[in-house]
């Protein structure tokens, strides 16, 4: 992906662990994204999504931790999937969990991607470049 349209982007990163949600802010923006912001959970991650889309600047990307208070990552997705408005933003799910039902649960749910915490820059933009197709 070119900077140009990493410019472009805006990105929200929802995980409960602030440590963990400001690394990946920070590796986003190592690889070129500039317009990323974080919320805790899905519940301030659904407020941010909704005040985005209403200011005409939306969310373009979304990366979701699964197991999370208030609204775990799962039905963050389903919430979004649901509306006409957000069903069509690209979610990666992000998770220590591997076992094969959970990735299955996201993927059917409407995740593009998955990535295994913890994980290192060259899997992130590895991830990123498979879900290109999907940033319009």
């Amino acid at each position: 992906m070119a900077n140009k349209l990493l410019d472009e982007i805006k990105v929200l990163v929802v995980d409960d662990m602030a440590t963990l949600r400001e690394s990946i802010v920070t590796l986003l923006r190592g690889v070129g994204f500039t317009k990323v912001s974080s919320a805790q959970d899905g519940v301030k991650a659904l407020l941010k999504i909704e005040d985005a889309y209403n200011e005409k600047e939306p969310y373009r990307l979304i990366l979701s931790d699964i197991n999370m208070p208030e609204c775990n990552g799962i039905e963050l997705l389903k919430k979004l999937k649901a509306d006409d408005r957000f069903k069509d933003i690209p979610v990666v799910m992000i998770s220590t969990e591997n076992e094969a039902a959970t990735v299955m649960d996201a993927i059917q749910a409407g995740a593009v991607n998955y990535i295994l915490k913890p994980f290192t820059t060259e899997t992130l933009k590895a991830k990123l470049n498979e879900i290109g197709k999907f940033l319009k």
